[in-house]
């Protein structure tokens, strides 16, 4: 047994998510497997989907059960809740004396209960609690209280203001893939590209997610050429037509669905934006905004929340209330035309974003499982 594997080796991983994409609480979940099988563990995935995402890709026991979003938001709950029971009698056959169920997110609570009544350690992955409606999140908080071991939060933010107060907890940053790294170290900032000012936002299809500001910003800045705007979307092609089928997309901006490939947008981005609207979803990471500074690109943040730990105002980009239109326009201007202000906030974010590297999220999160 090496060095990596001495520690609670041996130990069967049971991992459940709800809606495979290529968003970032899968590809962290990715990350998480990846580091649990090099610790020597043994890792099984249960995911909901009816199409493709990152998990896909990984080379572990899996098992998909159906899950998927309608346009009526009755129909999603009872989705939602039949997937759940489904999950919930897979794992409850399945589990095994030993064994640990890892949650990823607070939605898949049918692998908490099942871990619960077979007597597995039960440990929460939390990302996002911004949900709806109220009563759910109460009986998913209510899931988590009773059943969880320990939590991990992806930002001290969140274990600041979301805390599952009767569980323990620890804050675990995201970290990077270790190919992402390799291939954001091996590319060079650029202000232009072939002359044009690259603005870049990678969302989920959510009007909270400041998709319309986004678009609202690409109408307002028509009138300079030199300033593109490329929105790549978490979801299908067809989704992406539905959603913008009665709204006016300027000329000067892109739409691209789900891709496993962020990689070649970061690498043709000047400026990258999260505009999540901070009066109805607080971030609480912004995993795409590391990948952006792992790149060396500038990025706008929302003042409050997991961004602000990434990026200081100033500093490695902005941060700016996605409300203030007057402001980003502004300051996309400004960058827009200032090469050295863009460099500098470029070397700066690089060095930031080397604290969030592979090893030291692997290191972090295996620690987690070694007293379970």
């Amino acid at each position: 047994m090496n060095d990596k594997q001495r520690s609670g080796a041996g130990k069967q991983f049971h991992c459940a998510h709800l809606l495979n994409d290529y968003s970032g609480s899968p590809r962290v979940l990715g990350q998480t497997i990846s580091a649990l099988r090099e610790r020597g563990h043994a890792c099984s995935v249960y995911v909901g989907s009816n199409g493709r995402g990152v998990l896909d890709e990984l080379d572990v026991p899996a098992y998909k059960y159906a899950y998927r979003r309608f346009g009526s938001r009755w129909l999603t709950l009872l989705a939602y809740l039949w997937s759940q029971l489904v999950l919930f009698l897979v794992l409850f056959r399945r589990l095994r004396p030993g064994a640990i169920v890892l949650v990823n997110t607070m939605m898949p609570f049918g692998a908490a209960l099942a871990g619960r009544l077979r007597g597995a350690a039960v440990v929460y992955h939390l990302h996002e609690t911004s949900i709806k409606p109220a009563v759910l999140k109460k009986f998913l908080r209510w899931v988590i209280g009773c059943c969880a071991c320990k939590v991990l939060y992806v930002s001290k933010y969140l274990q600041q203001n979301d805390a599952i107060g009767c569980v323990p907890g620890i804050t675990v940053y995201n970290g990077l893939a270790e190919s992402f790294q390799c291939q954001a170290a091996s590319t060079v900032y650029k202000h232009l590209h072939n002359g044009q000012f690259n603005v870049l936002m990678l969302t989920s299809l959510k009007a909270y997610k400041g998709v319309n500001e986004f678009v609202g910003l690409a109408s307002a800045m028509i009138d300079q050429p030199q300033v593109k705007f490329t929105l790549v979307l978490s979801a299908s092609r067809g989704e992406v037509g539905e959603y913008f089928k009665n709204m006016a997309v300027p000329e000067n901006l892109d739409l691209h669905p789900a891709t496993s490939d962020v990689g070649r947008f970061y690498s043709s981005a000047s400026l990258v934006m999260n505009l999540s609207r901070v009066d109805s979803c607080v971030e609480t990471f912004g995993l795409t905004i590391l990948e952006a500074m792992a790149f060396g690109i500038p990025t706008i943040v929302p003042p409050v929340g997991g961004p602000v730990e990434l990026v200081s105002d100033g500093v490695e980009g902005y941060q700016i209330d996605s409300r203030n239109h007057e402001q980003l326009v502004r300051t996309v201007t400004r960058l827009s035309q200032d090469p050295q202000v863009c460099q500098a906030l470029s070397e700066r974010a690089r060095r930031k974003a080397s604290e969030f590297s592979t090893a030291n999220f692997q290191k972090n999160i295996v620690m987690v499982f070694d007293d379970l």
